[in-house]
């Protein structure tokens, strides 16, 4: 005697429609994971700066542009890409060292 509802086949089905799901929630994990990486190197690089500018008789534009460039060289490898180091806004009392970049994707659109 047979069942009236048949289950053979059904978990390959049932595979084939959750694996792509599954596949791109793990590339948006790993995305953001080296979105993150990639915001720590660019902070990283900027506290560098920062901490350079702040020597006594040091220029903001001289020194803290400088480390925080060498920091992202040092650091950066291809994970940032099109970077830029700016201490615009900076005045004698006041150091602001600004890095920027783009993150690493894996994904084909950029999010």
């Amino acid at each position: 005697m047979r069942r009236q509802w048949d289950d053979r086949g059904s978990s390959p089905i049932q595979l084939a429609i959750l694996f792509p799901a599954v596949i791109l929630i793990t590339f948006l994990l790993i995305q953001g994971v080296l979105w993150a990486y990639a915001r720590n190197i660019a902070y990283i690089a900027a506290r560098s700066g920062v901490a350079a500018g702040r020597i006594y008789e040091a220029t903001p534009r001289r020194c803290g542009s400088a480390r925080a460039r060498q920091a992202l060289d040092d650091l950066a490898g291809n994970m940032l890409t099109g970077t830029q180091v700016s201490t615009a806004g900076s005045s004698p009392d006041t150091m602001r060292v600004r890095v920027g970049g783009q993150a690493l994707s894996m994904l084909p659109a950029s999010i």
